[in-house]
């Protein structure tokens, strides 16, 4: 009976599954991140950051969610219309481009 309420109160941590992170810091200022799965240590995620960019990218990785627009920046895909992704001249009647003379100069 005690199992099963056990199982009852457990939950995911926040739908990522990981109970703790821990970061070791070096004097190169390098890391050691490692993220503690809840199912147990062969599950766990444990690698080498260059700074603290490196900490921050894994953190988002492993246990935040993208903001709206992000997975798909991620994947390539700017949300630009194609041509305007691609750097093609603006259509007619757009106006000069940025930094061009008057015409005839």
């Amino acid at each position: 009976m005690a199992e099963k309420e056990h199982a009852k109160k457990k939950k995911a941590h926040a739908g990522h599954g990981f109970k703790s992170t821990h970061i070791e810091h070096h004097t190169d200022g390098s890391h050691t991140i490692h993220h503690i799965h809840e199912d147990g240590p062969e599950h766990d995620v444990k690698h080498a950051g260059a700074g603290l960019d490196s900490v921050h990218d894994s953190m988002q990785d492993n246990l935040g969610t993208p903001n709206p627009g992000e997975a798909e920046a991620d994947a390539g895909q700017s949300g630009l219309p194609e041509a305007q992704a691609a750097g093609a001249a603006p259509a007619a009647g757009a106006g000069p481009a940025a930094g061009a003379g008057p015409a005839g100069m």
